[in-house]
């Protein structure tokens, strides 16, 4: 039979069933729908100390390498550039900060957060409906139709081909 935990509210209520309303063993597996040696268990826990878990138990996982602060901290730094580096994080985390961490730390942080990376649209922002009107007005006027135009491609420039493309977001 596999193991399956049960909760700590359901653990609580076999002292109470036990010493305050009185029930055998017997009835309080009928009543929880449990297996008499978790409430023998149970009982010794409660009688050497005091609490129906084994408080001596040592909890899973590592401790957080980042506080609630540190964490708010990351949070503030993307909503002002979200399109930030998680070495610059890392960086920004240590000389502000003070707090070491791994970039793989940071990552399940983030991923913890809810944010996630994605693609960052630049064609809105390099547009300008007043400045396109006033261009096609110029061309109207210089050029007597459309066949006199000639179009080269991959003629245009764009000055930040070096900015980052991906960006921090909710998932």
């Amino acid at each position: 039979m596999p193991h399956c935990s049960v909760s700590l509210d359901l653990k609580a209520h076999i002292p109470i069933l036990h010493y305050s309303a009185g029930y055998s063993v017997k009835e309080i597996c009928g009543i929880l729908g449990i297996r008499k040696s978790l409430v023998y268990q149970t009982l010794q826990y409660y009688a050497v100390h005091g609490v129906f878990h084994n408080p001596n138990t040592r909890k899973c996982g590592q401790h957080r390498k980042l506080t609630s602060i540190n964490i708010n901290f990351i949070k503030s730094l993307i909503s002002e550039q979200h399109t930030i580096y998680l070495d610059k994080i890392q960086e920004q985390l240590l000389t502000r900060r003070g707090a070491q961490v791994s970039i793989s730390t940071l990552m399940r942080t983030l991923c913890w957060l809810h944010l996630t990376n994605k693609d960052v649209s630049d064609c809105a922002l390099e547009r300008n409906v007043e400045q396109q009107a006033i261009f096609m007005n110029k061309m109207v006027d210089l050029v007597g139709g459309p066949n006199m135009l000639m179009f080269g491609d991959e003629a245009s420039k764009d000055e930040r081909t070096s900015a980052q493309r991906c960006g921090w977001l909710l998932r």
